[in-house]
């Protein structure tokens, strides 16, 4: 049988636990409002979760009205005064006893066993499933919350790159879509320059955000990735028309640096071919050149096509150097490297017949050191090595087996006029 303080220590509890399942339920109420107060914007689980929200809110506002109707019939039940009869504490007693009204909160039973719950009221066990229900709620709410931040947060510095390129091309007079105030189509029905990358890169951040915003735990991750994967040509792309408006004659004339540099190495190799045909092998094979017109043929040629570009530089036109100038560079350094290689095959004959003529010399100054310069035998094995390396032209193949040949002869000889050490036959 309950007595009054027992009485009075459970309305005490319900009285402090209704104020803070009200607190709870108005900042979980305010919270989906916020985060999730647009049903039909969202989708996959975030939207059945926000749907559940809503609906299980219903039921738990309902739960908070059956305490307080409770709270409100003990009240007037207790009275003001401090003593309690027999009869009185019966009848609060029962009042705590009985079932409130209204479901109990989805999800939430059992949420009060293994902590008393035999000693505690129906209204006490549907209080702490309330709250239970209610931070339930909550942790998936924040789920959601969380996730959105951090896919926001990810695609916060691409917004800023593409926010700082379109600014970059309205600079320039440019609009993401077409050129100048004029939009896409022009009078004559021509389309206006455009900057494509800019709108793909757009739309694809758009969607993006869509996606995070309708449903942040299901986001497509290809999603994602498109906006860098668009955004990466649309910063290239407006870099190029930014340098080409803003540096447009630095960058010609470091064209014409890297055409002389390609011109220079075209030289070398062209050179180093007409030594080895005079000098060397008397014939070309083997040896490397540009294709023909790399040069100055009418279309592809490196020198008439910067010419073109030049002019559209002087005329104003600093678009078309923007998108044509990187073509050719990439053209150029291309041919840069071709040339470079090309120069150094075309040396390699020259270079053998280097080492060669250094290698024989070497073995002529080591049979001088070793009292062999005047052997007969080795003279006869020296001069037609010479002989090979100082015609022309040269049979590299033959001038080196002549060479090792003097070489083995000397390293014959060598023991005969100096036996070996009785240690070197260990």
């Amino acid at each position: 049988m309950r007595t009054r303080s027992d009485v009075d220590a459970a309305l005490t509890r319900l009285r402090s636990g209704g104020a803070q399942l009200a607190a709870e339920l108005l900042d979980l109420d305010a919270l989906i409002d916020r985060h999730l107060g647009d049903p039909p914007r969202l989708r996959g689980r975030t939207a059945a979760i926000a749907a559940d929200a809503r609906r299980r809110l219903v039921g738990l506002w309902e739960t908070h009205a059956a305490l307080n109707d409770l709270l409100t019939a003990a009240a007037a039940e207790r009275g003001e005064g401090p003593r309690l009869g027999a009869r009185r504490t019966a009848r609060l007693a029962a009042l705590l006893d009985a079932e409130p009204d209204g479901d109990r909160p989805a999800g939430a039973a059992g949420a009060a066993e293994g902590h008393d719950a035999a000693a505690r009221t129906p209204a006490h066990r549907r209080l702490e499933e309330a709250l239970a229900s209610v931070r339930a709620l909550r942790a998936a709410a924040d789920e959601i919350i969380a996730a959105r931040a951090a896919h926001r947060e990810a695609l916060a510095p691409l917004g800023r790159h593409l926010a700082e390129a379109q600014a970059t091309a309205q600079r320039l007079g440019l609009t993401p879509g077409g050129a100048g105030p004029r939009g896409a189509e022009a009078d004559d029905g021509a389309v206006d320059d455009e900057v494509p990358a800019l709108a793909t890169a757009r739309a694809a951040l758009a969607l993006a955000q869509a996606a995070v915003a309708a449903d942040p735990l299901d986001v497509p991750a290809e999603l994602l990735t498109a906006v860098g994967d668009a955004l990466a040509p649309a910063l290239d792309a407006v870099a190029a028309l930014a340098r080409a408006h803003d540096h447009l004659a630095a960058d010609l004339a470091a064209a014409d640096a890297l055409l002389a540099q390609v011109v220079a190495a075209a030289q070398v190799g062209e050179r180093r071919a007409r030594e080895v045909v005079e000098r060397i092998s008397g014939h070309a094979d083997g040896l490397l050149r540009l294709s023909d017109g790399w040069f100055d043929a009418p279309r592809r040629g490196l020198r008439p096509w910067l010419d073109r570009l030049s002019a559209a530089g002087e005329a104003g036109d600093w678009r078309l150097v923007a998108y044509g100038l990187p073509a050719w560079r990439r053209t150029a350094q291309a041919t840069l490297a071709t040339a470079t290689t090309i120069a150094e095959t075309n040396a390699a004959p020259v270079r053998r017949r280097d080492e060669l003529r250094g290698l024989l010399r070497a073995l002529r100054a080591k049979a001088g050191r070793t009292g062999l310069g005047e052997s007969a035998a080795l003279e006869a094995s020296y001069a037609p090595a010479l002989a090979a390396l100082g015609s022309a032209p040269i049979d590299l193949d033959r001038a080196e087996k002549l060479v090792r040949a003097y070489a083995d002869a000397l390293l014959a000889a060598a023991p005969a006029r100096y036996p070996a050490r009785p240690e070197e036959h260990a």
